[in-house]
């Protein structure tokens, strides 16, 4: 279920905040107090921080100051006073994802929300393609590597196997076994994965197939 933690000292608002939600589904943990919630925050793949930015104790921009120290990562959307832009503006270039000015409207904040969830979970799934393309890369051998060199540079079987001195029909092997690690199924996945692990920039405009 998608999470959403509520961050604001007024209760009104926290009540009919966590009763919105809810009612669209999120499971919601709410606080009223910013420094109980810094010592039971946990990160979250799927979820996001509505955060108030004026607090006794401790502020939003307080609150999210700690959170990069701890490399918290889960992100926030800020609640500001009517007219409070400048501190809005701080708390964007603090890397929030949004901010509202109260009152806000409901419906609004509902589609913030949202949009912030599936934004996080793009970024998590591409957090991880990239994870298990460096790992299948890694996974080649030197011949491997070198294959999958002569294959996002855009080489044919023929070309490679000169450069490499040995035959096209071990290449094609090589080429099978890139593939199958890499977990292909075609040219455009190697070149996907390729980018994706960091192996060197790849120029499109010559990309062959064989």
């Amino acid at each position: 279920m998608k999470q959403v933690y509520i961050v604001d000292d007024d209760d009104a608002v926290r009540g009919s905040l966590s009763m919105l939600l809810r009612s669209e589904d999120f499971d919601v943990i709410a606080y009223g107090d910013p420094i109980i919630f810094m010592s039971e925050v946990e990160e979250t793949e799927c979820g996001c921080i509505v955060l108030d930015l004026c607090m006794p104790n401790m502020s939003g921009m307080e609150v999210m100051e700690e959170m990069h120290k701890r490399d918290i990562k889960i992100p926030v959307i800020c609640i500001t006073g009517h007219g409070d832009i400048p501190t809005a503006v701080k708390a964007l270039k603090s890397g929030a994802y949004d901010f509202l000015e109260k009152p806000f409207d409901s419906t609004k904040l509902i589609g913030i929300i949202k949009d912030c969830i599936a934004d996080r979970m793009d970024k998590r799934r591409q957090e991880l393609f990239e994870s298990n393309a460096k790992e299948a890369v890694n996974s080649l051998t030197p011949r491997e590597h070198q294959v999958l060199r002569g294959m996002v540079d855009g080489y044919r079987n023929k070309q490679i196997a000169f450069d490499m001195d040995i035959s096209i029909r071990t290449v094609e092997l090589h080429r099978v076994h890139v593939m199958e690690k890499l977990g292909a199924n075609s040219l455009s996945d190697v070149l996907k994965i390729a980018i994706a692990s960091g192996f060197d920039y790849v120029d499109l405009s010559i990309m062959k197939d064989t």
